[in-house]
């Protein structure tokens, strides 16, 4: 757990969220900033990624880059197991869960065009006989920033830039998206690697890196961690029926809440979905999750508002959007 890492071991996992070295040997700057070895801040990496602590080192991608939406499903509490491996068998999906509420499943998905997300959700609709809620976002108030640890380390994030084209099909840049976005090699020198499979030299890698995160491709490049593997399992998605004229400066406070991990504007589906202001709060406890959201609904005057707590139940799938080398293409 990270109530047992020594003050080093712990900077690594949190302060690295952010900003990952782009030099030829990142795990010896990591080890320099802390008084460890290279070898030893590799090894506590491999320890946490094979107990499940650590997802990857690697970009977040920029959501605004492709066209995604959150979906759905209300699925026959006898058919959920079924219909979830369904879904998860879409590498187009990458977060998928059983939420407590008559619309049980949820799940993002995304793809590079709007044509082909509506068909992919088509032909999810055909193959269950379900009707998805395709709930895409209109604003984001605060989202891909982590999993803070140490909730007074962090600055506040710079707003998400626009996105840059993604690179054209069968080049080298392709090549080395689809390598990345999968993590870094564990490795002393881990771009190397990913030149090698992309067919650059080192210095066109990191410079290609910097330039994604300079353009807005990547949200953020660092340590990208599992939050439940760190004890964090009480975990709700919190919704509200917002009016349109003022949803946009309810949501940049609520974005701004203690407590609040994510938080955005999306589009409702009527009738069946009115609620269009999100956030998730992620909590150790279900009761220490409820006074969150009873505070900050009481400070903000959202129990006006219709509302409701979803809270997640079974995690299906969980990773980060992808990119596959048959979507990564110009418009």
């Amino acid at each position: 757990m990270v109530s047992d890492l020594s003050p080093s071991a712990f900077q690594l996992l949190n302060a690295w969220q952010h900003g990952f070295p782009l030099i030829s040997r990142p795990f010896r700057k990591l080890g320099l900033s802390v008084g460890l070895s290279e070898q030893i801040v590799l090894d506590y990496f491999r320890q946490w990624r094979m107990s499940g602590l650590l997802s990857r080192i690697g970009p977040v991608l920029n959501p605004s880059c492709m066209s995604s939406t959150l979906v759905g499903l209300q699925v026959p509490s006898s058919r959920l197991e079924d219909v979830a491996a369904q879904v998860s068998a879409m590498p187009e999906v990458n977060h998928n869960y059983e939420r407590e509420h008559p619309v049980n499943l949820w799940f993002v998905m995304a793809c590079p065009h709007p044509q082909a997300l509506q068909a992919r959700l088509d032909e999810l609709a055909g193959q269950t006989g379900l009707h998805p809620l395709s709930l895409p976002m209109q604003s984001a108030y605060h989202i891909d920033l982590g999993f803070n640890l140490a909730p007074s380390f962090w600055k506040t994030a710079a707003a998400m830039p626009p996105c840059c084209p993604l690179p054209a099909e069968g080049s080298p840049q392709q090549a080395l998206l689809h390598a990345v976005q999968h993590g870094l090699e564990l490795h002393p020198e881990p771009y190397q690697e990913l030149a090698r499979h992309a067919a650059m030299t080192e210095k066109q890698v990191l410079d290609q890196l910097g330039a994604w995160l300079e353009q807005g491709l990547f949200r953020r490049f660092g340590v990208v961690l599992r939050h439940r593997s760190l004890g964090y399992t009480a975990n709700a998605m919190c919704v509200w029926t917002i009016p349109d004229d003022i949803v946009d400066s309810v949501g940049t406070q609520l974005g701004r809440e203690p407590g609040v991990t994510l938080c955005y504007r999306r589009r409702p589906h009527p009738p069946q979905w009115t609620h269009n202001l999100f956030c998730m709060i992620h909590g150790k406890d279900r009761a220490q999750v409820l006074q969150q959201h009873e505070r900050l609904s009481r400070r903000l005057g959202l129990e006006a508002f219709p509302h409701a707590v979803l809270f997640s139940t079974r995690c299906f799938k969980q990773r980060g959007a992808l990119l596959t080398p048959a979507q990564v293409h110009h418009d």
